[in-house]
């Protein structure tokens, strides 16, 4: 009797454990992590303010902001972005922390067509604390594109991929073109 009530039990735990599984990976892990819009919080410098998103702690592993803005008619206007010295010089990462440093040479970008280059910042707050900033920054005519994605932690793949989607659709192109 023992051995029949363990053959329909074990089957129907192994089961429970299995689904029980599949959902913590489900709830933990989202499929797409998204970004929404919120207020500008860096300070007003001459470039004005920009596009501003959030993709939440449950929506990402940890909060990512999502800062991007134009800058029309910086130094380099024909050659484009074309070395790291033009990220460090217009990226933005200086908003995000008085002291930082890049933690790998930047590499070449397209975004929306636009070309550019994309760099890994570590930032050091006044208090102490440690982010990681990645500027992407693409230009043509004179105009550049600045992108910025600030963590607490490490920036996951999927996160960037989903903040570059954004920054490629039809209404952040059009904010850009309006600029």
């Amino acid at each position: 009797m023992r051995s029949k009530l363990l053959r329909r039990v074990i089957p129907t735990l192994a089961l429970m454990a299995i689904a029980a599984t599949a959902w913590a990976a489900h709830v933990s892990h989202p499929a797409t992590p998204t970004f929404h819009k919120t207020a500008w919080s860096l300070p007003i410098d001459p470039w004005g303010p920009g596009q501003a998103y959030l993709c939440p702690a449950g929506a990402c592993t940890t909060d990512v902001r999502l800062y991007a803005r134009t800058k029309t008619g910086f130094c380099n206007c024909f050659g484009g972005v074309a070395d790291d010295d033009e990220i460090d010089r217009i990226g933005d990462v200086d908003l995000h922390g008085d002291d930082f440093t890049g933690t790998a040479p930047g590499i070449t970008t397209e975004l929306a067509g636009l070309k550019g280059r994309a760099r890994m910042f570590k930032t050091t707050a006044p208090l102490g604390t440690s982010r990681r900033v990645l500027s992407i920054v693409v230009a043509s005519d004179c105009k550049a594109v600045v992108a910025t994605l600030v963590s607490d932690r490490d920036i996951p793949t999927d996160v960037e991929t989903s903040a570059r989607t954004l920054l490629a659709g039809a209404d952040f192109q059009k904010w850009v073109t309006a600029q």
